[in-house]
């Protein structure tokens, strides 16, 4: 189906290497604006081509209306139209998505995300089309789709996506939050090379291969996008050596942290103060303190990652 000039627009500008910007706290649970703006801007220096606000990484649907408003607000502002913003609105009901999704567009968002409403997975198909409706003929923004089976509780196959793309024509894309390179070849052969498909960073190299158009790069890329958007730049320039370099690298750095799996999100509030930011709060409920052992051995790691693409640390 032919997309609107909106949502062809927008598939064309958005690919390659998203930020998902997390949303970082100021200790009591209420949003660090000027942190996210910092972080915004840091984004984009080091070449993140977009970003995808309030989602998972973002945690969208931990904060209250007001922030995840306030946080569209930030990142909008700091973007200025340099890069695409697509903005998470998915919520258990439709009238907070729309009610997010009309605030997005009236912000300057070029396109809403939606991840299929949670808690109540029941939920027919028929239902979760016609929230899906609701919100587009509430917004009239492009809707990229956040298909995040673990967290919604089910999964958005490609035939539902098809349903959804044929009722909303602006339909342009979507994350598959944990597919595979099996998974992502068949949403492509399913809904056509227009479709944007994101999948995770570590199988981008054979995914670019087969059509999929770029990561919103969830693990080493929050901390380390320099080394994301290194990895995107050598497929696109056909340098099979340096792509694979930089993505073995963001793969031992897994494999080195793993242990640190214990402390939950809190890698990520302890990557962005090794890289020099000083977040005070996130995710936005308590964790556990990281020692200064694995502090340490976070930083090694990290630091490995950031050598491997020539960045000072």
């Amino acid at each position: 189906m032919a997309q609107s000039n909106g949502s062809s627009s927008v598939a064309q500008r958005f690919r390659g290497l998203i930020a998902p910007i997390p949303t970082v706290f100021d200790g009591q649970g209420e949003v660090d604006l000027p942190m996210m703006e910092e972080l915004a801007k840091w984004y984009i220096r080091c070449g993140a081509e977009g970003f995808f606000v309030l989602g998972s990484q973002g945690q969208g649907p931990a904060c209250r209306i007001d922030q995840r408003k306030a946080v569209a607000e930030a990142v909008i502002g700091q973007a200025n139209g340099e890069v695409p913003v697509v903005i998470q609105v998915g919520a258990v009901d439709p009238y907070t998505s729309m009610e997010l999704g009309v605030h997005a567009r009236e912000t300057g968002a070029d396109a809403i995300g939606l991840v299929g409403p949670y808690y109540y997975s029941d939920r027919s198909e028929w239902e979760l089309i016609e929230q899906h409706k609701m919100v587009n003929d509430a917004v009239g923004l492009p809707m990229f789709l956040y298909n995040n089976p673990e967290y919604s509780g089910y999964p958005t196959p490609p035939e539902m996506m098809l349903k959804l793309r044929a009722e909303i024509p602006g339909v342009f894309g979507a994350k598959l939050a944990a597919g595979t390179l099996e998974q992502a070849k068949h949403y492509i052969d399913s809904l056509g090379q227009d479709f944007n498909i994101f999948i995770p960073v570590n199988q981008l190299i054979e995914g670019m291969r087969i059509g999929v158009c770029g990561s919103i790069a969830a693990g080493p890329p929050v901390t380390m996008p320099e080394a994301g958007v290194a990895l995107v730049h050598a497929i696109r320039s056909g340098d099979a050596e340096r792509a694979e370099a930089v993505s073995d690298a963001m793969n031992a750095h897994g494999k080195r942290t793993t242990s640190l799996r214990k402390y939950g999100r809190a890698s990520t509030l302890v990557g962005l103060q090794i890289r020099g930011f000083d977040v005070r709060q996130y995710p936005r409920w308590k964790t556990m303190e990281m020692t200064q052992e694995d502090r340490d051995l976070l930083a090694s790691s990290m630091n490995q990652v950031l050598e491997s693409v020539a960045v000072p640390v």
